[in-house]
């Protein structure tokens, strides 16, 4: 991304409340806009899927912010593009590291829905609605149109407009708040806001949305793998082995964030290195 990293660090601490409404009105925009064209197609009676639904109205969403992000020139990738090398086996990292996060989320949410199953009603509805199709479809709709148009939105939009007003950690956690809020139910709103201060890092570290958003398919299709199939049975843990899988994912989701994180940092460095020379 070009020059908000600069312009943020200059005004770490300065976020107030009308940056914040500023940041978050692209992602109530989105939220509008989709619910509206979702209305609008449902009273067409041409669509008899709720997910086929959710895929075409988050589609026509997600090209008019395309649109709106190349007429405001949204950096979505480093203005370096020599650093495009590193970035692979770095973003590979990351999207491993956002996975493990991924089942690590859900090992949880298993083991304590029992507690919360009367405040997650939103949530069963959910699944309801998008996992009961084909599969394609739910691949197309969950793993690919709606990350895209997330993190467009979330760590394009309103990251980028925090950033420029305050610090990194600040722009993650509120950018993080914000998107599991707009997902209205408790067990994706957390979900949520703890892959979306994970994402924010990734879009930190790399300079770009590209490893963000394949990390975020990658999450996802995992989810609906293993719901929709038995291709992920082994992840499917109970009682004590459940707790050792959750432990094992989350000692995976350290080790590759680590290393990650390591290769932006060491390509930092040796670009830092390179334009001393030069000076």
């Amino acid at each position: 991304m070009t020059g908000y990293k600069k312009d943020a660090d200059a005004a770490a601490g300065k976020l107030t409340w009308q940056g914040l409404f500023y940041a978050a009105a692209p992602a109530f925009l989105y939220t509008a806009l989709t619910n509206a064209v979702h209305s609008l197609l449902a009273a067409s009676g041409r669509f008899s899927s709720g997910i086929r639904l959710q895929a075409v109205s988050v589609s026509v969403c997600l090209l008019l912010f395309l649109w709106y992000a190349v007429r405001v020139r949204l950096a979505v990738r480093s203005a370096d593009r020599r650093k495009s090398v590193y970035r692979y086996p770095a973003a590979f990292c990351y999207v491993i590291a956002v996975v493990m996060c991924g089942i690590v989320n859900n090992y949880l949410f298993s083991m304590i829905m029992s507690v919360v199953r009367n405040f997650s009603s939103g949530y069963f509805e959910v699944v309801k609605v998008f996992y009961t199709n084909d599969l394609w479809i739910e691949i197309l709709t969950l793993c690919m149109i709606g990350p895209a148009a997330e993190e467009l939105v979330y760590r394009g939009f309103v990251y980028q407009r925090l950033r420029e007003r305050g610090s990194q950690a600040a722009a993650a956690v509120w950018s993080a708040f914000l998107f599991g809020l707009m997902h209205f139910n408790l067990v994706q709103g957390v979900y949520a806001f703890i892959l979306g201060i994970l994402l924010a890092h990734i879009v930190e570290r790399t300079g770009g949305l590209a490893a963000a958003a394949a990390a975020h398919m990658a999450a996802n299709l995992v989810s609906v793998l293993w719901t929709e199939t038995d291709w992920l049975d082994l992840l499917n843990q109970s009682g004590n082995r459940q707790y050792a899988a959750a432990l094992i994912c989350l000692a995976l989701m350290g080790i590759f964030l680590s290393y990650g994180n390591r290769m932006t940092q060491r390509e930092k460095s040796r670009t830092a290195e390179q334009n001393g020379i030069k000076k």
